[in-house]
């Protein structure tokens, strides 16, 4: 009887787990972590970064235009009219420099295009914070090779390849368009570099890198579940 009674019933572990719910365990824990990340950690950060860009580049664009002015980038390339005269000593502008311009003197299809620049680069670099935020999360989580990492990676380079785009469109047009208006076209050069062009290319190869790792390390983690 003694002996029936000993085979019959479980052994109880240390830890008060049921060795067959191993599996649903971990998925406990996973959700805890994911909790825990949701607003209080690494996204609270994204989140207060994000914040802190988008009010203070609105409200720097909103003041431009409150004060009737805008802010654009251009190349100088002739010191004719690129002197500065200070109390003990002169200067000239060269090479990208940001100028300041009165809204007035600036035809209207000029602003159209400066301001779809400006809201292209502020919703580029906010739709790619929340873009890459599951990514932060699953990473949190501990389970950074996730089916959903690897398509925000997929839809963050899609975010910033055509974000960027539309800006250098828009803004070469744009500063090209500010020479023109200011009938300083053979002093300047448009306010894109090609160092700007590069370091996009940069970013996007290295999120399609690890992009790639990603994917490398989901199929590595499947083919070990497979065998375990």
């Amino acid at each position: 009887m003694t002996q029936d009674k000993g085979q019959g019933e479980l052994p109880e572990e240390p830890d008060g787990t049921v060795t067959d719910n191993l599996k649903g365990g971990a998925k406990s824990r996973g959700r805890e972590a994911k909790r825990k990340a949701f607003g209080t950690g690494y996204e609270l950060w994204v989140g207060l970064a994000i914040g802190f860009y988008v009010v203070y580049a609105v409200t720097e664009l909103i003041g431009d235009f409150v004060h009737s002015e805008i802010k654009v980038p251009l190349r100088f390339e002739s010191n004719g009219v690129a002197a500065l005269d200070f109390p003990s000593a002169a200067a000239t502008l060269s090479g990208l420099t940001q100028i300041t311009v009165s809204t007035s003197e600036l035809a209207v299809a000029t602003l159209v295009l400066l301001l779809i620049a400006k809201i292209a680069f502020i919703l580029t670099f906010f739709a790619g914070a929340v873009a890459i935020v599951p990514v932060i999360r699953d990473i949190a989580a501990g389970t950074p090779f996730t089916a959903r990492s690897i398509k925000a990676l997929y839809a963050l380079e899609w975010v910033v390849a055509m974000g960027w785009l539309l800006y250098f469109i828009t803004m070469l047009l744009g500063s090209n368009m500010v020479a023109r208006d200011l009938d300083i076209t053979k002093e300047v050069n448009a306010g894109i570099t090609t160092m700007q062009a590069f370091l996009v290319l940069g970013v996007l190869g290295g999120v399609e890198l690890l992009r790639r790792c990603f994917m490398s390390g989901r199929a590595a983690q499947e083919e070990l579940e497979g065998l375990v």
